[in-house]
């Protein structure tokens, strides 16, 4: 009754062993569904900026990324590429004439057009004799339409009417005001800002500082092209270096970050367990040939091998590893399902635990075998001398 009571019990160390290790390898893959996981095809944008501080505020070498900035930020695992922006160092305003009596000051930026969330061609997007292409932020037409308007009794504007307005925007170099078109092209989710052509950007700003030709380039920002940007190595690395980023985009990291620490913690736990219940199991067996010893050597004197002898025990123990494992299993594949159709999942999850997972019911089996096998021989030839 008490070999029973202690093989239950041993089982049983078995069986919360299995779950732990086999249940947190399962909440990783579904954490990197619901978060998001690296991959060489995946594409996420993250805009960089450096933090300010009382030793960086007002100076521009220092707030802003510098070549050997954008060089080092390439060399990150995390990173697939990078593109700076080009900022006005000229003055810019816009006004809206008679249809919407409006003016405002100007901030542009320009960027690579593969950067941007776009499907225009650099045939489309280039400034025509006084007409300028702009790309705005939707968050921005959305901020017109449902604040500003609203608020000030103008009308609101879609988004195909939007691309058939045009603005006045006056831009002053060299002290010469020049008036342009302005027209909407498009609209983008993934940049905050007004963008128009890096080329003419570039060149205005040249002609309005011609130093800058023979100056390092200095930019104010920085859109970097991440495989994932829920990376806990990739937010290190930004909090290192006095980097920023929209926090809403990084959250998901610091949740994942946090969450597969937990999961890291009771993998160890039940690893552990598993290795104590092994190191058990050894020690039973080896009381077993101690309680059996007379009989042991007299099966020895009549030709029966010791190898054979350890071999069906170790045999007899992995199959009721084996029975273990798929009862383990068999709990984490109904709690995958149950949560998979659950309302928390959000569709992202698959209804069935990863398919590798069963493997564990004959791999691990085999190696246990393997080694209780070896051990439990070694330490009866050494200790019996037979």
């Amino acid at each position: 009754m008490k070999k029973i009571f202690n093989s239950l019990i041993l089982y049983a160390g078995l069986f919360i062993a299995f779950i732990l290790v086999l249940s947190c390898l399962q909440l990783y893959e579904n954490a990197n569904r619901l978060f998001g996981s690296k991959s060489s095809d995946s594409n996420y944008w993250l805009t960089f900026s450096k933090k300010i501080t009382p030793d960086n505020i007002g100076r521009k070498e220092l707030l802003g990324f510098n070549e050997n900035d954008i060089s080092k930020i390439k060399t990150w695992s995390e990173v697939k590429d990078i593109y700076p922006f080009s900022a006005n160092e000229f003055k810019a305003s816009a006004n809206g004439g008679d249809f919407i009596p409006f003016y405002t000051d100007l901030y542009f930026e320009g960027l690579d057009l593969k950067a941007i969330d776009s499907d225009l061609t650099d045939e489309e997007f280039q400034v025509k004799g006084d007409e300028i292409p702009i790309i705005i932020s939707r968050e921005y037409l959305n901020l017109y339409n449902y604040g500003f308007a609203l608020n000030q009794g103008l009308p609101q504007i879609s988004e195909d009417f939007a691309k058939k307005i045009e603005v006045n925007i006056n831009i002053t170099v060299n002290k010469q005001n020049k008036t342009y078109k302005g027209k909407m092209v498009g609209l983008s989710d993934r940049i905050h800002s007004v963008l128009i052509p890096k080329k003419f950007l570039d060149s205005m700003n040249i002609a309005e500082k011609p130093q800058l030709a023979k100056q390092p380039k200095i930019y104010n920002r920085v859109l970097v092209q991440v495989k994932d940007s829920g990376d806990e190595g990739l937010v290190s690395k930004m909090k290192e270096n006095g980097y920023e980023s929209n926090q809403e985009s990084l959250r998901s990291a610091k949740i994942k970050s946090k969450l597969f620490l937990v999961l890291k913690i009771i993998a160890v736990l039940g690893v552990f367990i598993f290795a104590l219940c092994l190191y058990i199991i050894v020690s039973f067996i080896k009381i077993q040939f101690l309680e059996k010893q007379e009989e042991v050597s007299i099966k020895n004197s009549l030709g029966y091998s010791p190898k054979k002898m350890v071999s069906d025990i170790s045999r007899r123990f992995s199959l009721n590893l084996m029975f273990v494992l798929i009862l383990s299993l068999g709990l984490i594949a109904a709690g995958q399902y149950f949560i998979a159709k659950s309302d928390v999942s959000n569709g992202l999850l698959s209804m069935y635990i990863n398919p590798f997972l069963w493997m564990v019911i004959i791999i691990i089996p085999i190696l246990v075998y393997f080694f209780v096998n070896i051990l439990i021989y070694r330490w009866l030839i050494k200790s019996w001398k037979i």
